[in-house]
């Protein structure tokens, strides 16, 4: 679900009605030019280039460690390189966002709230008040790729690594499995391994490597 909200109430724009599931399989990638060659040979189309910082907050009662669960504050930066046609200015420069329990063995499928903010001060405040306990931040230069409904992520994290995303929103929990697999197949298709996936995040394998 991604609701945009300009946080002095002039609008309210809700783009999904229905509890959705981000089915997201991930997985390391040793050779990125090698990547790049292989996606194209697939025919996914290289999109819009960025560069994302996310904060990240624990919960004042609950250890977001234990649960599972994650609130992310992301702040992007398109490249100023980039072709018009190829800089996606439909989405705020920041997005809050909850990421809830994985729900899938062998993926990442999880529940994912996004809200865009047009006031990250304010956001920042309302979570320090709330006793939102900042983490730590994890930045990356992202790649997209599209390749027919599925979106595809070729990212390099800093202090982390390289990786390769997919990614599609399914409405049912009856369509993670066979959405799931599709994605394996892709990464077959590319010459990965699906059994190399994991299902850690970002912040997790920083935190593994960067211990606070």
């Amino acid at each position: 679900m991604y609701v945009e909200i300009d946080v002095r109430g002039s609008k309210v724009k809700d783009r999904m009605n229905k509890m959705t599931f981000e089915v997201e399989v991930k997985t390391p990638v040793s050779d990125l030019e090698s990547i790049r060659n292989a996606l194209e040979r697939i025919e996914a189309q290289q999109l819009n280039s960025e560069t994302q910082a996310d904060a990240y907050y624990d919960h004042p009662c609950r250890a977001f460690q234990e649960t599972d669960e994650a609130l992310r504050l992301r702040r992007r930066l398109p490249y100023s390189q980039e072709p018009r046609e190829h800089v996606d200015e439909s989405r705020p420069l920041y997005e809050l966002t909850y990421k809830g329990p994985k729900v899938d063995p062998l993926s990442k499928t999880r529940i994912e709230l996004s809200v865009g903010l047009f006031d990250v001060a304010t956001a920042k405040s309302l979570l320090d008040h709330l006793g939102f306990r900042y983490i730590a931040e994890v930045v990356k230069k992202r790649v997209f790729y599209s390749l027919e409904d599925l979106t595809l992520s070729l990212d390099e994290v800093e202090g982390v690594g390289n990786y390769l995303e997919i990614e599609q929103v399914v409405e049912s929990k009856e369509l993670i499995e066979p959405m799931r697999d599709r994605m394996f197949a892709v990464l077959e298709k590319l010459g990965l391994d699906s059994e190399t996936s994991t299902r850690s995040s970002y912040l997790e394998m920083f935190l593994g490597k960067n211990p606070p």
